[in-house]
Order: C-alpha cells, then structure tokens, then sequence
C-alpha cells in the first residue's frame, strides 16, 4: 500500500495588513480607494486585504467580513495580521472589533487605534478639520458625528469631552450627532442661546465617509440638518472636494491629513508586530 504524505502549508514570514471599515454602498466611499492606494504605496512588499464590518454592506457589495478575511489570510499560511480600523470613535464597534480580531485562532494579531483613540488625536484632527470653519463674522459650523444610541457605549464620553473642547475653542463651532448624544436639538438649542445674529451656517461632517447619512440625514430635503437649519433662517453650505473629476461632500477621508493619521496608526501597529 502506497503512503500518502501529508501536503505541507508554506508559512508566511511577513505579516498581512486588513483595513477594517464598517463600509458603504455609496459614491462617497471612494475614500477607501484613497487610503488603499495609500497604504499599497508605504507597504508595497507586504499583502493588504479589505473587510467591511457592516453585514448589510457586506450582503450589497460581497467584501468580506473580519472573520472571513482573517479565516483567508490564516489559510494562505500568513501568522500575523495587523489591522488598522477605519474607525474615528473607539467605540463599541471597536471593542467587538479588537476583541474578534485578538481571539481568532491560529493569528497573532495587532489592531491599530481609531483617529480619534487619544486626546492629542482629538486636537490633531480638529486642527485639520478647522480650515473649513467660518469665522465668527461669517457665521456658525456644525460639526455632524455619527453618534451612538448605546447609553454605555464608551464613545459617549468622548462625544461629550469633544463638546466641551469645541465650546473652549470656539464660539460659533457647535457638535451634534445623529444618534447619540450630544443631539440636534441639544445643538440647535446652544446656537440659540448664543444670539449672535448669525445667517450662514456650515455642516461639517466628522465621518469618514460621505455616505447615506451624509446624503440624507444632513443634506436631504426630508427633516435633515439641512432643512432644520433652513427652518430656523439660516442659509445653509457645506465644503466639497473634487476626486476624479467628480465632486463629493467633504467627509473626513477627503482631507489630505487623515488618511495619513490612519496611516500614522499603522506604522506604529507594524513596530509592534517586530516584537510579537
């Protein structure tokens, strides 16, 4: 009888990055293909996959979960995986996230912090932000976060903390999520009591992407940020950035700055790694 001999996996020596986002099906996502080229450009030796943390994007597009791709890299022989969220909140989201990641069988994993994970990371991003504010003589800025409706989400606390950095730094720059706290009316009702006479009012997307709740929750004609601003006498405008020849809403991965503070997170996921 003829032995069989058993077909012997080859190894990977280098570790594998997965960019995680909880994904989209709108045009807007294009800033996944910024950051994508990004990273191919800084780590072009290394192998980079894409996961989308959202089933229902998943079900619409066919990109693969975390679990899935990680499966994937683990039977291509890779050992290590660093991943890099594109999260902005260190949320819920991110702990489930982090906890799959680091549990899953047979990988030495590494998730890299959200743009948002420390207080100096908050001022960055508000500095790169701030170059589309009015100033006070022009009018107001309200900045549109996505928000959490989980009371016990840890994202609230930053939420809050970012309010309150907001309201010390500026006097006409006004935080409001979709579904969290601090809410729109919580907002409108700070941009009342201020009384300064204001017109012209700026939404400011804090997502990453320019998607659904872009489009209709802040600039749809059925009782969005836009149309409640309208309501109350304000003329209403927002910043938009050119890719490709087509213009977007200037959702957070349109600045040229942070794409590169993911990045930053990145890097230093991929010093770790050399240790693990």
């Amino acid at each position: 009888m003829k032995e069989k001999k058993l077909r012997k996996r080859t190894l990977k020596d280098k570790p594998a990055i997965l960019i995680a986002a909880f994904g989209t099906s709108a045009r807007g996502g294009v800033v996944y293909e910024i950051f994508d080229r990004l990273v191919k450009k800084k780590f072009s030796w290394l192998e980079t996959r894409w996961a989308y943390t959202s089933e229902i994007i998943r079900e619409k597009t066919g990109h693969p979960g975390v679990t899935e791709a990680l499966a994937s890299l683990e039977a291509e022989g890779y050992r290590r995986v660093v991943v890099q969220p594109l999260h902005v909140f260190p949320g819920t989201e991110y702990q489930i996230l982090s906890e799959v990641c680091e549990s899953f069988p047979g990988l030495r994993t590494i998730v890299g912090e959200t743009l948002l994970h420390r207080w100096r990371f908050v001022e960055e991003a508000l500095d790169i932000v701030s170059i589309d504010f009015l100033s006070p003589e022009e009018g107001i800025n309200m900045i549109a976060a996505h928000g959490t409706p989980l009371a016990a989400d840890p994202a609230n606390i930053l939420c809050l903390g970012l309010d309150n950095l907001l309201s010390h730094r500026y006097d006409n720059v006004f935080l409001s999520t979709l579904e969290g706290i601090p809410g729109r009316e919580s907002a409108f009702r700070k941009v009342q009591m201020k009384k300064q006479g204001w017109q012209r009012a700026r939404l400011i997307p804090f997502m990453y992407v320019a998607g659904l709740h872009v489009e209709e929750d802040l600039m749809g004609e059925d009782n969005s940020f836009m149309t409640a601003l309208e309501e109350t006498g304000f003329e209403v405008d927002w910043v938009s950035a050119e890719y490709e020849g087509v213009s977007f809403p200037k959702s957070l991965g349109f600045y040229d700055d942070i794409p590169h503070c993911f990045l930053d997170r990145l890097k230093r996921s991929m010093e770790l790694m050399r240790f693990y």
